[in-house]
């Protein structure tokens, strides 16, 4: 069981990030294999959740799948992990409460794949509870500059951050932050809240690099909001497969795309409604 040390608990409450190493072999080993093995289900409509982007600037334009959601309920190796004793008690260690898992995404970024705008993620869950998150992002490869790997402002969980029309944060203030690489090896992982400044740029590699994400929030927050968040996701922003002829899914979009490559599957980017 990893335990976490009073000098780490201090930078993860000082910085709203703590960087650490893969919590076992098991999970070093098969990190890859399992982010593949959710990369290849069919899609499915009551289950997990497929989402497409088009690669803008390829020639021709190329429609590639940008991540996939809600697949922990149907893999037991990421079931285990994201519920499991070892990864709930370091969120513990660190909030003092109990935490249960709210979502899950892995985040593909196959070559020259879109970035992520700078924002807080804080944003894409307040309609279900305004409460404080926690995330763990796993490498499944090796996160690089080159490659897209998360970017982060230290202490920026503590400060007040203008976020603009597109519900990003407000480039001037970008402009005038210290953004901070966080590199990965397959494997390793990194903490941070819903409150704390990020982005990622695009892959320019010939390699896609995975991110698994799983987010949680503390039992005290109103109990297990997984249910309502995917159910509400669904219906007003369905995987790409499920999507209606003619359908812009417009409210969707401001909630559950902002920031995000997923918009580019609609040809203005959903511009238009100041995305």
């Amino acid at each position: 069981m990893v335990q976490i040390t009073p000098e780490q608990k201090a930078a993860f409450d000082r910085e709203g990030f703590l960087v650490l190493p893969p919590i076992s072999k098991t999970v070093s080993q098969n990190i890859e294999n399992w982010a593949n093995q959710v990369k290849n289900l069919p899609n499915r409509p009551d289950a997990w959740m497929h989402y497409e982007e088009v690669i803008k600037g390829s020639k021709p334009e190329e429609r590639v799948l940008c991540r996939t959601e809600n697949f922990a309920d149907y893999h037991e190796g990421f079931n285990d992990l994201f519920r499991g004793q070892e990864m709930t008690s370091i969120l513990e260690q660190l909030t003092g409460e109990s935490m249960v898992l709210f979502k899950e995404k892995i985040n593909y970024k196959l070559p020259w794949a879109g970035g992520y705008q700078a924002h807080l993620d804080s944003l894409g869950y307040k309609h279900i509870g305004n409460v404080n998150y926690l995330s763990v992002l796993i490498a499944a490869e090796p996160a690089t500059l080159r490659n897209g790997c998360l970017e982060v402002v230290s202490g920026s969980h503590k400060m007040i951050i203008p976020i603009g029309e597109d519900k990003c944060i407000q480039h001037e203030w970008c402009k005038k932050q210290k953004w901070i690489p966080v590199p990965l090896e397959s494997g390793h992982f990194l903490i941070f809240g819903g409150y704390l400044a990020h982005r990622s740029a695009p892959n320019k590699s010939d390699k896609g690099r995975a991110a698994i994400y799983a987010t949680y929030n503390a039992l005290s927050d109103g109990g297990d909001r997984r249910d309502a968040y995917y159910s509400d996701r669904r219906k007003i922003w369905p995987p790409t497969a499920d999507r209606l002829p003619g359908e812009r899914y417009e409210a969707g979009a401001r909630i559950y795309g902002f920031s995000s490559p997923m918009l580019s599957v609609i040809e203005d980017g959903y511009k238009g409604i100041g995305l």
